[in-house]
C-alpha cells in the first residue's frame, strides 16, 4: 500500500511544480511591464531590481518548499492562496512609485491573471478570500499613496480603478471556483469509472477462475486441462524434430467409492483437494496436471527423453501413497492408479486419450498402486 500511496504523491507533487513554473512564467508578464514602465521614466532602474530580487525570492521559496516535500506538512499542499496573494506584494510595491495612476492599471491586469491560477483548487469562498487579500494589497498601496506621496495618486481614477478590480475579481473568483468545481466532477466520475473498471476486471478474472478452475481442488478443470494439452500436442508436432516428448497420463484414485460410501462424502472430497495439493506440489513448473473429472486427473509431462517424464510422473503418484488424510484411519493408506502414454506426431487428442485410458485400466486390472506406460520406451 505504501508504494502506491508514494507514487501517487510523486505524480501530486510534480504536478503542483507544473503549476508553480506556470506561476513563474506569468511574473515574466509582470517583469515586462516593470520594465516598460522604466523605459517610460515611470519608473526607475533600481525599482526593476528590486521586483526581480522580491518575485523571485517568494517564486523561489515556493519552488524550494515543493522540491523539499516541506509543503506535504501543509494543509494545502499546493499553497495556491499564499502563492497567489505573496506574489502581489512585489508588485504592489513598484505600483506605489509609479508615477502616473494611470500606470498602475496592468498591475491590477496582472494581478486579475493571478487569481486565476486560485481555480486549480480553490473553492468559492476561499476564492473571495484570496480577491479580498489581493484587493487589500492594492488598497494598502493607495492608503500608503495617500499618506506619504498624495501627488502621485488620483482619488477619482484609482476609484474607479478600485471599483473595476473588484468587480473584476469577483468574477474571476466565481467563474474559477465554477471550473474548479467541474474538474472536481470530472475526477470524481473519473474515480467512479476506475473502480468501476476494478470492479469489472475483478469481476471477468472471478467468472475465468470459475470457467477454468474446479471449485473443489482449485485446479483446471477438464475443459482446462483439455486445452492446454491440446497446446502442448501442437507445440510438439512443431518441434518433433527436436526430439522432445509428451508424456499424458490419466492418475484415478483407488477405491475412491468406497472412502465416499464408508467415511462420507466429506472425507472424500479432502482426500481429492489433498491429492491435488501432492500432485501441484511434486509436479515440476513445466508439467500440468488438472482434475479431469470425478477422482480423475490429467496429467502432462513434458521432456526432453521419454524416461524423464516416466520419472517425473512416478514421483507424482508415489507423492499420492505418501499421504496422511485427516478423517481417514491411520492404517488406511490413499493410492493411485497411473496410466501413461507418449504422445505420436499427428495423433488426435481423442485417440491419445483412448490409449491412456486403457493404459489406466491396464494399472488397476495389475493391483491399482502403479503406472502403466502405453508405450514400449526405447531407453529414451
Amino acid at each position: 500500500m505504501a508504494r502506491p500511496k508514494a507514487r501517487a504523491n510523486s505524480q501530486q507533487q510534480r504536478l503542483r511544480l507544473q503549476r508553480t513554473y506556470l506561476g513563474v512564467a506569468t511574473h515574466v508578464g509582470g517583469t515586462l511591464i516593470v520594465a516598460a514602465c522604466v523605459a517610460a521614466g515611470l519608473l526607475t532602474f533600481a525599482h526593476l531590481i528590486h521586483y526581480l530580487v522580491g518575485i523571485t525570492l517568494v517564486c523561489g521559496t515556493f519552488v524550494l518548499l515543493i522540491l523539499t516535500d516541506v509543503n506535504l506538512r501543509f494543509r494545502d499542499p499546493s499553497m495556491t492562496a499564499a502563492q497567489v496573494i505573496l506574489t502581489m506584494w512585489p508588485a504592489a510595491y513598484v505600483m506605489f512609485y509609479v508615477s502616473e495612476s494611470q500606470a498602475r492599471v496592468p498591475f491590477l491586469l496582472m494581478g486579475a491573471v493571478g487569481v486565476l491560477f486560485g481555480g486549480f483548487a480553490l473553492d468559492f469562498r476561499r476564492m473571495l478570500l484570496v480577491c479580498g487579500a489581493v484587493f487589500a494589497s492594492y488598497a494598502a498601496v493607495m492608503v500608503a499613496l495617500v499618506l506619504w506621496a498624495p501627488a502621485r495618486v488620483d482619488l477619482r481614477t484609482e476609484g474607479v480603478s478600485a471599483f473595476a478590480f473588484a468587480v473584476v475579481l469577483i468574477l474571476i473568483a466565481y467563474i474559477g471556483s465554477y471550473m474548479a468545481a467541474l474538474r472536481q466532477t470530472v475526477r470524481n466520475r473519473n474515480t467512479r469509472l476506475q473502480e468501476a473498471n476494478l470492479r469489472l476486471e475483478q469481476a471477468l478474472e472471478e467468472l475465468h477462475e470459475l470457467a477454468t478452475r474446479d471449485h473443489l481442488t482449485r485446479l483446471p478443470n477438464r475443459r482446462s486441462a483439455l486445452e492446454r494439452l491440446s497446446k502442448a500436442t501442437a507445440q510438439e508436432d512443431q518441434l518433433a524434430p527436436r526430439g522432445s516428448v509428451v508424456c499424458v497420463g490419466l492418475m484415478d484414485i483407488d477405491h475412491f467409492k468406497q472412502v465416499n460410501d464408508t467415511y462420507g462424502h466429506h472425507v472424500g472430497d479432502q482426500v481429492l483437494c489433498a491429492v491435488a495439493r501432492a500432485l501441484q506440489e511434486t509436479i515440476r513448473p513445466d508439467d500440468f496436471v488438472g482434475r479431469y473429472g470425478g477422482e480423475e486427473f490429467l496429467l502432462i509431462f513434458t521432456a526432453s527423453r521419454s524416461a524423464a517424464a516416466w520419472q517425473a510422473a512416478e514421483c507424482a503418484r508415489q507423492a499420492v501413497s505418501m499421504l496422511q488424510i485427516e478423517g481417514l484411519p491411520e492404517g488406511h493408506r490413499v493410492t493411485a492408479s497411473l496410466g501413461l502414454t507418449l504422445y505420436k506426431a499427428g495423433e488426435t487428442l481423442e485417440a491419445n486419450l483412448e490409449r491412456t485410458d486403457r493404459a489406466l485400466y491396464r494399472a488397476k486390472q495389475q493391483g491399482r498402486n502403479c503406472t502403466v506406460l502405453n508405450d514400449v520406451l526405447s531407453g529414451g
